[in-house]
């Protein structure tokens, strides 16, 4: 029951934006003070646990992940996960941009099943600050190195968290997407150039990574992954 009314709230949040955007400027500034009110909210015990993962980024990265597969758009994560993404959103804001159009780089090789490849490419977003359309999507190659391959698949994952309520830090799933291209003759270079719009409510916190999805010639098959590119807004 308690899903179902925050799912409401973050839908009637939408259309309140919407009917709103001549006055952004006011609802900025709500918005941040807001994320602020959030973070002062915390369990302290997620606090430290938030800390206990900062010191081990491949841990880090395996939370981030975990929370990305496993809220689907529209959802509200729990209060635990609610705090990491607040967390982490605002450790990525002391260092980097605010919204708008911004873009990152990414090279990574994988050895398995008797094959070697390199993915590489440049993945792009362009995020509204208040309320609009925003976009994702980039670049994704994959080369061959040695061995054979009978498949390829290039996607390029984009999520993007609200903060809803204000009784508690929790926070919403407002787009969870991807583009992707599959590729089955002349794999020596496989890529894949997508982007996809779609409308966004006050975006917080922005994640997005590249994968390759490899089938062998043999038929064994298995994933090589960027680093995840985070960003608050």
């Amino acid at each position: 029951m308690f899903k179902k009314v925050l799912s409401m709230l973050l839908v009637t949040m939408s259309i309140m934006v919407i009917a709103t955007t001549g006055v952004s400027a006011m609802i900025t500034e709500k918005n941040i003070d807001g994320l602020q009110d959030a973070i002062e909210k915390i369990n302290p015990e997620y606090i430290e646990e938030y800390k206990s993962l900062t010191e081990n980024e491949k841990e880090k990265e395996k939370e981030l992940s975990r929370i990305q597969n496993e809220y689907p758009q529209g959802s509200i994560l729990n209060e635990r996960d609610s705090a990491f993404i607040l967390l982490d959103g605002q450790d990525v804001k002391k260092n980097q941009i605010r919204a708008g159009s911004s873009s990152k780089s990414f090279s990574v090789d994988k050895t398995q099943y008797n094959t070697t490849v390199h993915l590489y490419g440049t993945m792009t977003q362009n995020i509204a600050y208040v309320a609009g359309s925003s976009r994702f999507g980039g670049t994704a190659n994959l080369y061959r190195m040695s061995g054979s391959l009978s498949k390829v698949k290039l996607e390029i994952f984009h999520t993007a968290y609200g903060l809803i309520g204000s009784s508690a830090p929790y926070v919403g799933v407002l787009y969870n997407g991807s583009v992707s291209a599959t590729k089955t003759s002349n794999l020596n270079l496989s890529k894949m150039d997508k982007t996809k719009d779609y409308g966004s409510i006050l975006p917080m916190y922005t994640t997005m990574y590249a994968r390759a999805t490899v089938t062998t010639g043999t038929g064994d098959q298995y994933t090589v992954s960027s680093d995840s590119w985070k960003r608050a807004q």
